[in-house]
């Protein structure tokens, strides 16, 4: 083989690599509330714990979970007045793989704003009650 030829199969390998091995290392999830004068921060916390599990999936890299009670207040109004006792919105930010995704998502893309929207039922347990944009 040419030197260039071994040389671009060289590079090609340690890119790679390199894909294989930053693909895996975790990621610190950035948490955050804000404008909260409504829930407990326990409460907001749970349903951002069921959030991240919900989206624990191949191909998704979750980099920010946060409530904002000024954005989810409205979203949580429309809940309680179809019935439930209460309802707390929480927003994601991810990326999908660029080898690996969700189909509803896509390759190698970047998510903000993703609603995750649980209500607490008569039994006062939060359970999920949907996601996306809506």
């Amino acid at each position: 083989m040419k030197k260039k030829t071994k040389g671009i199969i060289f590079m090609i390998v340690v890119v790679i690599a390199f894909i294989v091995i930053f693909d895996n290392q975790p990621v610190e999830v950035n948490r955050e509330i804000r404008h909260n004068t409504i829930h407990k921060r326990e409460n907001i916390k749970l349903v951002m714990d069921k959030a991240l599990a919900n989206m624990d999936r191949d191909g998704i890299t979750v980099t920010d979970v946060y409530y904002d009670g000024m954005e989810s207040q409205t979203f949580e109004k429309n809940l309680i007045h179809d019935g439930y006792q209460d309802a707390i919105v929480v927003y994601l930010d991810f990326h999908t793989g660029f080898f690996q995704a969700p189909p509803e998502f896509g390759k190698n893309a970047s998510v903000s704003g993703y609603r995750y929207e649980c209500v607490q039922n008569s039994q006062g347990e939060w359970v999920f009650f949907g996601n996306g944009y809506r």
